[in-house]
């Protein structure tokens, strides 16, 4: 049976393994687990969105994602329209759609792009940067 789940594993494609850190990432976000998102991060990447400066490094972004605290998520949804792996490399586009609440009860929708790079560290893959844009 072990040898069979080996297997399993070991035949996922490089884009299904990337897809399924997006799903993860989506996740993570979703929860607001921000250990959870570090967890899937490479520890110099980078979050940025529209034209905001990017954020670096795995400890600052888990700072910047805990001023959220306040913040709920009612609907995340991040769907990857192309995923191209180049060796240890990953490029990945896509759209979203975030739904909040925000600490004084105010609804916020938005809908987007975002461009990930990822890589692979350790024999996992990393987001080494996150970019999102609204539409």
């Amino acid at each position: 049976m072990l040898i069979a789940i080996v297997a399993i594993v070991a035949c996922t494609s490089p884009e299904r393994q990337v897809n399924d850190g997006l799903a993860a990432f989506r996740k993570s976000i979703y929860d607001m687990n921000v250990d959870a998102t570090v967890a899937l991060l490479a520890p110099s990447a980078s979050i940025s969105h529209a034209d905001q400066p990017p954020v670096i490094g795995a400890a600052a972004i888990a700072a910047f994602l805990r001023t959220f605290a306040g913040y709920h998520v009612t609907d995340y949804q991040m769907t990857g329209v192309s995923t191209r792996v180049n060796g240890d490399a990953a490029e990945q586009h896509g759209h979203y759609h975030q739904a909040v609440t925000t600490p004084d009860g105010k609804p916020v929708e938005v809908n987007g792009v975002f461009e990930a790079d990822w890589r692979k560290h350790d024999g996992h893959w990393r987001i080494e940067r996150m970019h999102t844009a609204p539409q």
